[in-house]
């Protein structure tokens, strides 16, 4: 099977914001907005998690703060599922098990009682031979001698 590239524009409109200095303080390379949040993130994750599990006091400050928030930056940015990053992902499926599971045209139907719809209507099918047909129309008005 052939393979068909399909050219898009979606990357032109979208524009990777980058810190290049904090505050008068030059950056020895640019860091992408995005990236820097989600490092941010792994260190409120880090340090709550400490709260909640004093026993992890132990490990070195080193891997508590600096790898360990490193690797979920890099773990929310690189790894993605059902296509999408991790957190939306989380959001998504959250979504899904807040709403109702049983749906009638986009809407919850657990409001549809039993024995609501009373009559229900069908269309028949009926298989009629068209040559016969014709030929009994053609019959009934001719006397055969």
């Amino acid at each position: 099977m052939e393979k068909i590239v399909l050219r898009t524009y979606k990357k032109m409109w979208h524009f990777e914001r980058k810190l290049y200095a904090f505050g008068k303080y030059k950056l020895l390379i640019p860091v992408n907005m995005d990236t820097l949040a989600y490092l941010i993130a792994g260190l409120l994750i880090t340090v709550f998690l400490l709260k909640i599990f004093p026993f992890l006091n132990g490990i070195p400050f080193i891997i508590r703060y600096i790898l360990l928030p490193y690797g979920l930056m890099k773990l929310l940015t690189k790894k993605k599922f059902d296509g999408k990053l991790p957190h939306k992902f989380l959001l998504g499926y959250l979504e899904y098990m807040a709403l109702p599971k049983t749906f009638s045209r986009f809407e919850d139907s657990r409001e549809y009682k039993k024995g609501r719809f009373t009559s229900v209507a069908y269309r028949g099918k009926e298989m009629v031979n068209i040559t016969e047909m014709l030929s009994r129309k053609q019959g009934r008005g001719k006397t055969h001698v």
